[in-house]
């Protein structure tokens, strides 16, 4: 067990990092101690992804330096002693993670990897299967698990060999309500254990950053402060106001007027009995549903109760094991390119071309789809959607809520009737 006093922590300066003309980082100084869960707040694109890339050697230094664990992230030889120290879940849902091995055998292989005796192994897997609710999926391969189950596993094979440093990039992203709560408390459970961990957290979540221990609030590749959340909160009730007036200057922005949606009693949109089987796995039971034009339709649940699957039926993407699902009154059918053009589809994964830019991926679609007004449609999504300071990157290497909103533009660029989100 590591002391805080004698486990060094976290030392940056004058940190400025760029993509093409882009400043991702900009003369960043921070001086981070250990044993403490320290959270990077702020919206997609300000630059917390790049740190944590940069604090773990996940990306090349252009500028300043960083000290991790007693050295320099930049000095090869001591990267590669403290490796093994460092754990990185990267932001996405599995990115770390191996599809066409089940849950337990993802554990076991990250277990080998560090060295774990078979006792060992055997008892941290128990325990964190248990932690996190996986224990009765751990036959079930990584490829087929939900976009929150994926992000549990992400998580318990970058804490299988107890690292002093845990790096964590968006965690929860993804993840229902009851399974943030279970990572959090494991997370809790792990720092009780383990007093000299530390933790480094970036997230969006402003209501998660009130139980850290520090925080630093990020905008535009800078640093507008950091230190304890009760400090930044002080005086504005919660985290999330405070952010967003020391973000502008004490003025929030104005909150345009919303007109409300017309609804109508057509329905677009019909299951009856519709039932999807994976084998001797019921993922959707005899389910019964109208949604009307108009209508925004959720459904809620935990992660891996079957929204996903009733989304893709609905598309046609999955074929249906029973019962009937209508879309226009037609039944649903993928083969039909009119009825394709007619239905927008977001999926969990997104949608997108990593190896093309914004712009080649929004004209991509805009051509598979024949649009007429292809430019004046690509013009008015970049511009909708925030998209323009991002036009020339690539879809690889955007940050998750910018990939958000490029998908989100391309599953509506043929202007569709019904938008389907998962």
């Amino acid at each position: 067990m590591t002391s805080r006093a004698d486990s060094p922590g976290i030392r940056i300066a004058e940190v400025t990092h760029r993509y093409r003309r882009h400043v991702a980082l900009d003369g960043i100084s921070l001086d981070l101690l250990p044993g403490r869960l320290v959270g990077l707040i702020g919206p997609d694109g300000v630059g917390k992804s790049t740190l944590l890339g940069l604090i773990t050697g996940a990306k090349q230094l252009q500028a300043g330096s960083i000290d991790v664990l007693g050295g320099p992230i930049g000095n090869a030889a001591h990267r590669r002693r403290i490796c093994s120290a460092i754990a990185f879940m990267p932001q996405g849902l599995g990115r770390n993670l191996y599809p066409e091995l089940s849950v337990r055998e993802n554990l076991e292989f990250f277990s080998r990897l560090f060295g774990q005796g078979a006792a060992e192994r055997e008892a941290r897997i128990a325990s964190l299967l248990t932690a996190t609710g996986l224990a009765p999926f751990e036959d079930r391969l990584m490829g087929r698990l939900s976009g929150g189950m994926k992000q549990k596993l992400g998580l318990c094979c970058a804490l299988i060999h107890d690292p002093k440093l845990l790096v964590l990039d968006e965690p929860t992203t993804g993840v229902d309500p009851l399974s943030r709560r279970q990572f959090w408390a494991l997370i809790s459970a792990i720092r009780t254990q383990s007093p000299g961990l530390t933790v480094l957290v970036s997230t969006a979540y402003m209501e998660e950053a009130q139980s850290f221990d520090w925080i630093v609030a990020m905008d535009a590749g800078r640093v507008l402060f950091q230190g304890p959340p009760e400090d930044l909160r002080s005086g504005a009730g919660d985290l999330e106001t405070a952010y967003r007036q020391l973000r502008a200057k004490g003025k929030p922005p104005p909150v345009p007027d919303q007109p409300a949606a017309a609804h109508s009693g057509e329905a677009l949109i019909t299951a009856r009995g519709l039932t999807r089987r994976f084998g001797d796995f019921t993922a959707v039971d005899h389910v019964d549903f109208s949604i009307s034009r108009g209508e925004i339709f959720g459904f809620l649940g935990s992660n891996g109760c079957g929204k996903s699957t009733t989304m893709k039926m609905l598309t046609g993407l999955l074929p249906i094991s029973s019962g009937e699902a209508q879309l226009f009154g037609r039944p649903v059918d993928a083969r039909n390119r009119a009825m394709r053009r007619e239905t927008g589809y977001m999926s969990q994964a997104f949608s997108l071309y990593g190896e093309l830019t914004v712009e080649q991926n929004l004209q991509l679609h805009a051509r598979i789809f024949g649009i007429k007004d292809r430019a004046a449609r690509v013009a008015e999504l970049t511009q909708r959607f925030g998209l323009a300071a991002h036009r020339t990157s690539l879809a690889a290497a955007l940050p998750l809520g910018i990939k958000q909103r490029l998908s989100l533009a391309v599953a509506v660029i043929h202007r569709p009737r019904v938008l389907i989100l998962d």
